[in-house]
């Protein structure tokens, strides 16, 4: 019986979709909120794909990739000013916590 090997699906890496081998991982477009695995946007040679695990892979022309890795860019800004402002949240109520303790 042979294990399935495991792939590292971060972006630069090489891995292997079905019978498609020597893709290259260009992006992860993560899906917050809808319980979905991420997309991936991968390439091999001048052919691009986006694929999502357990619904498949497609072929995409080059325009849809850019747009695809632009909306990850977009979702990764908007996740990391949510974590800043929790940050800063968590500051103050630490700061407040340690002022009342100290009165």
């Amino acid at each position: 019986m042979r294990k399935q090997a495991k792939q590292s699906w971060e972006v630069g890496q090489q891995v292997k979709v079905g019978f498609l081998a020597g893709l290259t991982v260009i992006a992860k477009i993560p899906t917050p909120g809808d319980f979905a695995p991420d997309a991936y946007v991968l390439v091999r040679g001048e052919q691009f794909y986006a694929f999502v695990p357990h619904n498949g892979i497609s072929k995409i022309e080059a325009d849809e990739a850019r747009e695809m890795v632009a909306e990850a860019k977009r979702l990764r800004a908007v996740a990391e000013g949510r974590a800043a402002e929790q940050a800063d949240r968590v500051i103050a109520t630490a700061k407040l916590a340690a002022e009342l303790m100290a009165a």
